[in-house]
């Protein structure tokens, strides 16, 4: 009994860590770079040396790795069946099949929950632009990232509500300069990203 419970629970271990790596590559990872942008309100405003404000900037940082994260898996989702066809997304874990719809599902659910509970905790402000960021991710993932122009326009905005989030956590009025660039360069991204995708 004692080697078919330390077996199993080998096993166990092997699967939970199997599921969690396909979880977070799921999550995207590498994109979380793109979260870096809340910490440009604290490195412009010289508040680097403050411990209050860097905690709150990477509490900032970690709330939109775990909501963007949940975007993407939520997005696999939509997208399972034409990713299926593409000859490198066939291969992501849920288009492949490795990481089962429900278990992506329920994920994404308790993430994105505790990203928004966390964000309202650490400021209201802060709070509703990552909602407002959220719920715009879903309905680009659900129908306008099909829409051109406004495609761009959408991911765009999505790199400006990272800059303005960033602002409320430190709490600094933010640089129109700042907001100003932190759009153009992210049009510039999205625009030669559909580019190369054409």
């Amino acid at each position: 009994p004692g080697t078919a419970l330390r077996l199993t629970f080998r096993l166990f271990r092997v699967e939970l860590s199997a599921m969690v790596s396909l979880l977070v590559r799921s999550m995207r990872p590498r994109q979380w770079t793109k979260n870096g942008l809340v910490f440009a309100a604290l490195i412009f405003s010289r508040s680097l040396f403050s411990p209050g404000d860097v905690l709150r900037s990477l509490a900032a940082f970690l709330a939109f790795c775990l909501l963007s994260g949940a975007v993407y898996i939520i997005n696999d989702l939509v997208d399972r069946e034409n990713d299926q066809r593409h000859p490198q997304k066939r291969l992501r874990p849920v288009a492949s099949g490795r990481l089962k719809r429900p278990t992506a599902a329920v994920t994404a659910s308790l993430f994105a929950v505790t990203a928004l509970v966390g964000g309202f905790w650490l400021d209201v402000r802060f709070g509703v632009i990552i909602l407002a960021y959220f719920l715009m991710q879903l309905a680009y993932s659900f129908r306008l990232k099909r829409v051109v122009v406004l495609d761009v326009m959408l991911v765009a905005a999505g790199f400006a509500f990272r800059a303005v989030a960033g602002t409320f956590v430190v709490h600094v009025r933010i640089s129109p300069w700042l907001f100003i660039c932190t759009i153009l360069l992210a049009l510039f991204l999205a625009i030669a990203k559909r580019r190369h995708e054409l």
